[in-house]
């Protein structure tokens, strides 16, 4: 009797789906992603680019925000990488409706949004922390080389890095009371 094996022909056409709703679970990290930045208070960044018509065409902010989010959420935070990301991960392709977008695109935008990449951090940490989907007392730096001080003077307990946050949350335009659920 011989042996019964799946045919592998890679030489015809996939029968992916239409819908990108179907490539991926409903619970897939790119979806829960997608979900946080249509919260987001993005208006800073749509609000950078010309409303005239004039010049050429931007990727929408939401979907960079949401790229590099998602990317970074992962480890990958490399614009090259990201530039990647975008043909091997299917998250990714989800979120950019199957574009590759290029990595100096994303080190563009980076670059031109910082500050408002930092304040964004600021509400999804908020968020999150609000929502109970992460204990903030776990919350660490990105590992960048900072010059510290690391006697036992200057540990914080929880209950000084809660008040660090909220002293965030009140310097920040949009604090986790605001980002209720529409």
């Amino acid at each position: 009797m011989g042996r019964h094996f799946l045919l592998c022909e890679r030489e015809r056409d996939l029968q992916m789906p239409r819908n990108v709703r179907q490539w991926l679970p409903p619970e897939h990290l790119c979806w829960q992603v997608l979900n946080v930045v249509r919260e987001l208070d993005l208006a800073t960044f749509h609000n950078s680019y010309r409303a005239d018509g004039q010049g050429g065409v931007a990727y929408p902010g939401t979907a960079l925000v949401a790229l590099i989010l998602y990317c970074c959420s992962k480890g990958v935070r490399s614009s090259r990488r990201i530039e990647q990301a975008c043909w091997h991960d299917v998250g990714c392709r989800v979120i950019t409706a199957n574009r590759k977008v290029d990595h100096s695109t994303v080190a563009r935008f980076i670059r031109r949004h910082r500050d408002a990449l930092a304040s964004l951090f600021v509400q999804i940490l908020a968020l999150c922390g609000w929502r109970g989907l992460m204990d903030l007392s776990a919350v660490a730096i990105d590992g960048s080389p900072l010059q510290a001080n690391a006697s036992r003077r200057s540990n914080h307990r929880l209950e000084q890095l809660e008040a660090t946050i909220s002293q965030c949350e009140d310097e920040s335009v949009i604090t986790p009371r605001h980002l209720i659920l529409r």
